[in-house]
């Protein structure tokens, strides 16, 4: 591929504070070390600003439910700019809360949850509740990641972009990703960034969103 498609737009609400990953999981007094959750097929978006609808059923595909029934990644995109916080849709991109919206409408969430910093996902992730979507800025240096699977939030902004958090390890304190590239981009559609720059990422206007998956038979 020589374009990717990106199409997150930042939609902050001081009222998603109010419903956070910390108040449905606290830390345990012990975690693991590391936990890395199995994900469906590795996606790809092409060109297209649709990166929401495509982090959003990669959620639905990774574990614990690993739905592989649910509403394809592009429904799910055009859904959410009916249900986000613009009007119409001659536009590019949608909300990542707006996606979140869709799951719960069609019945595989009751609700979703935020998290504002690295730490507080990574004790979701620990804790055993499955993956989380991040919406975030994205910059030359995250195009591709560097010999060692790694991204980096630096050089110039290129615009914003939902991807999914799939696994973290506290001892090194990295996080690793699933983007939907298709398995050309990364490490099979995969990198790694540290918690650092995660941290960063999500408090300088990002978010990262989940939720606890329910049974769902029709998509």
């Amino acid at each position: 591929m020589t374009e990717f498609g990106l199409g997150r737009l930042p939609a902050r609400d001081v009222r998603d504070h109010q419903y956070l990953m910390r108040s449905i999981v606290a830390a345990p007094p012990t975690l693991p070390r590391y936990r890395h959750y199995k994900c469906g097929v590795t996606l790809d978006q092409g060109p297209l600003p649709h990166c929401v609808g495509y982090a959003w059923a990669a959620w639905l595909a990774a574990a614990p439910l690993m739905t592989t029934d649910g509403p394809q990644p592009q429904i799910i995109y055009h859904a959410a700019q009916q249900a986000d916080e613009w009007p119409g849709d001659a536009y590019s991109g949608t909300s990542v809360r707006a996606g979140a919206k869709v799951l719960v409408a069609l019945g595989h969430v009751a609700s979703y949850v935020w998290a504002f910093s690295a730490e507080d996902v990574a004790t979701w992730l620990l804790s055993g509740h499955g993956s989380v979507v991040a919406g975030t800025a994205w910059t030359n240096g995250m195009m591709y990641p560097n010999d060692k699977g790694f991204i980096a939030p630096t050089g110039n902004l290129v615009g914003g972009h939902a991807y999914l958090i799939t696994g973290h390890n506290r001892v090194s304190g990295v996080f690793r990703l699933l983007n939907s590239w298709s398995k050309a981009w990364g490490q099979n559609g995969r990198a790694w960034i540290t918690g650092e720059h995660l941290d960063a990422l999500i408090r300088d206007g990002g978010e990262a969103a989940t939720a606890i998956e329910q049974a769902h038979t029709k998509g």
